[in-house]
């Protein structure tokens, strides 16, 4: 189907998005096909797209809502919608060694513009290069200036403002790690306040910003500073209400950020942290000081950010505490879950965002953002995260979720199944379970994240995971292999890249369970027979998955970001895959009589049943990873 549209009768201020969308999409300025023509009317928030005889007619109050109105066409259907938000925007986590290229992001901007988003943003703590920095990004594939202006370019013809988002206090543990930055470290993750050479690197962060994007808005970060003066500061000038460190060293800041006509805006969460010993984001009672509000200078608007909570009613009340701060609406932060994930978990994501999107109406919050991060290293299929971010999109637009509807955009926009990639999404396994220490009943996550890292030996996953269900492993195996053959079954479609990289997961995932569920047994029996047929047979194949999962990760990782902190995947999947080499050493010399036995199976530990997932937390009881 090819649409067609007038250069005449379309408003003038549309034409950069219609052209830009047809680099790709079935857009054509003429006449030869279904015809799709565009009226803009007063209301900001409204979306219609009526059908008739002559094709699709758009009705729209914002050019994002009418890039909207066009997917609505390619999928032909019709629409009445009306968003809540100004300002519809996603983070991109650039940070955690995927630095997405500028030419695969302008896909996700054109899919992004499609979906009806206004704003994103890339989260970059050094991943972008300053002048006289020779370790400012240092072998992170940052970005020059040059790729960022390219990229505000390409989001400004689809109607999309590129905010930037950096960190100028901590999270800034890429830089300290070397010595160049010694003089002007706090603590690890945390610059030195009040130090002047600190300044002089922290405007330049802004400077860069400031040149390279169109918009004047800036993210600051300043999230998670729980260790600020602490390190050096503490040495130099003794303890300080952190308080007061943070609030100095924000106003600094804003006296930059006025320099450059820059409008910051940082994380709301170290207001409420600093409030309480615990330092407990989420605490609502947690009283914050008077003169500490007041403080705050005007021209910093707070961002609100939550990802865990299913209920409206915790946003709700710390929406409202964030406005008490500095008599502001608040950014509201949501998230799509990407990180420490294989693939998106879709679950998570709808049962946060939901009552997120919802609290935002109570509360008139009209800006909203869905970050995807990239913790623990960033492995996670993101093109999965587009399935949350439509639904997320549609929920926005229409205050009930509509799947058919859903189904048919995605689809469009997309060229693939929005029901598989949603299904896939199950490989993050939830269920509900007693857990046995605490005695609730509470949601359980069979991470495949977790699961890939545990060693084969060690087992350390394995017996906290068992500890809270006995039969978690036989579930997931069933869980897995459902999901086995639903992608199995679309390997061959225009998608099969990514439907590949998802099969390679789930079958390395099966494999890892059925030889440690049979080596288990054959070791407590001493089972001679079966354990030579997992020394010979079962480990190779688990090995020649993992061979087949680093060659689909490696294609995913080329497809679309810089190739640096590919490493960092290649390493642990290396080192996973010599672990098994181990395993097959220990069973030939037990099986030969040069070891009594194997140590770590010998091991019953005394375990609580943790939900950790982060490789340093699972590949390894040491800490040197």
């Amino acid at each position: 189907m090819n649409l067609v549209w007038s250069i005449k009768t379309t408003p003038t201020e549309l034409h950069p998005i219609l052209e830009t969308l047809a680099e790709e999409y079935p857009l054509t300025e003429g006449t030869q096909g279904i015809n799709l023509s565009f009226e803009k009317i007063s209301d900001q928030d409204c979306l219609r797209v009526i059908k008739n005889n002559d094709g699709f007619q758009v009705f729209y109050g914002r050019k994002t809502s009418a890039a909207r109105g066009v997917a609505y066409a390619l999928s032909t259907q019709e629409c009445n919608e009306k968003i809540s938000f100004k300002t519809y925007g996603i983070l991109l986590d650039c940070s955690r060694t995927a630095v997405v290229t500028p030419q695969y992001f302008k896909r996700w901007l054109r899919r992004l513009a499609l979906m009806g988003y206004n704003m994103a943003m890339l989260y970059t703590k050094d991943a972008y290069q300053l002048p006289d920095e020779n370790y400012f990004g240092y072998m992170r594939g940052a970005y020059s200036i040059d790729e960022i202006r390219e990229i505000d370019a390409y989001a400004q013809k689809l109607g999309i403002e590129m905010v930037a988002s950096i960190q100028v206090l901590g999270h800034l543990e890429p830089i300290m790690r070397w010595g160049s930055y010694y003089e002007v470290k706090d603590t690890n993750n945390v610059i030195l306040v009040d130090y002047e050479k600190s300044y002089v690197l922290l405007e330049k962060m802004l400077k860069f910003w400031s040149d390279a994007l169109s918009s004047r808005r800036i993210h600051l970060g300043m999230d998670e500073t729980h260790d600020l003066g602490r390190g050096k500061f503490m040495d130099n000038n003794g303890y300080e209400d952190p308080y007061a460190i943070y609030n100095r060293h924000l106003k600094r800041m804003s006296s930059v950020c006025e320099k450059y006509q820059l409008k910051p805006m940082i994380w709301n969460d170290m207001y409420f942290r600093y409030g309480n010993k615990d330092q407990n984001y989420y605490d609502s009672e947690s009283p914050i000081p008077e003169e500490v509000k007041k403080s705050i200078p005007q021209s910093v608007q707070l961002c609100y950010w939550d990802y865990y909570h299913r209920d409206q009613e915790t946003y709700s009340k710390m929406l409202n505490r964030s406005k008490m701060l500095n008599n502001k609406s608040p950014i509201m932060a949501s998230g799509v879950w990407t990180w420490k994930r294989m693939w998106c978990d879709f679950e998570l994501t709808k049962n946060t965002v939901k009552p997120c999107v919802d609290a935002c109406r109570e509360q008139n919050v009209d800006e909203l953002i869905f970050t995807l991060w990239g913790d623990d290293g960033a492995y996670c299929e993101f093109e999965s995260a587009f399935a949350g971010l439509a639904w997320a999109a549609d929920y926005a637009y229409n205050e009930k979720s509509d799947d058919k509807r859903l189904s048919n955009l995605y689809q469009a926009i997309f060229g693939t199944s929005y029901e598989l990639q949603v299904e896939l999404g199950d490989m993050e396994f939830t269920y509900s379970v007693d857990h046995p220490k605490s005695g609730r009943h509470e949601f359980f996550k069979v991470s495949a994240a977790a699961l890939l890292w545990d060693d084969p030996l060690m087992g350390i996953v394995w017996h906290e995971y068992s500890y809270v269900d006995s039969q978690i492993w036989q579930k997931s195996l069933t869980n897995y292999k459902r999901l086995l053959a639903k992608a199995g079954e679309c390997r061959n479609d225009r998608h099969a890249g990514i439907i590949n990289h998802a099969y390679n997961i789930l079958d390395t995932l099966i494999q890892k369970i059925e030889l440690r569920m049979a080596l288990q047994k054959a070791y407590k029996d001493r089972d001679t027979v079966k354990l030579s047929h997992i020394q010979k047979k079962s480990i190779p194949e688990v090995m020649d998955a993992v061979d087949k999962l680093n060659d689909s990760f490696r294609d995913m990782w080329f497809r679309g970001y810089k190739s640096y902190g590919l490493e960092i995947m290649q390493i642990k999947l290396a080192g996973l895959r010599e672990r098994y080499c181990e395993l097959g050493r220990r069973l030939d010399e037990f099986l030969n009589g040069k070891i009594p036995s194997i140590h770590e199976l010998e091991i019953e530990p005394d375990v609580q049943g943790f939900y950790y997932t982060d490789y340093h937390h699972l590949a390894t009881g040491g800490w040197f990873i």
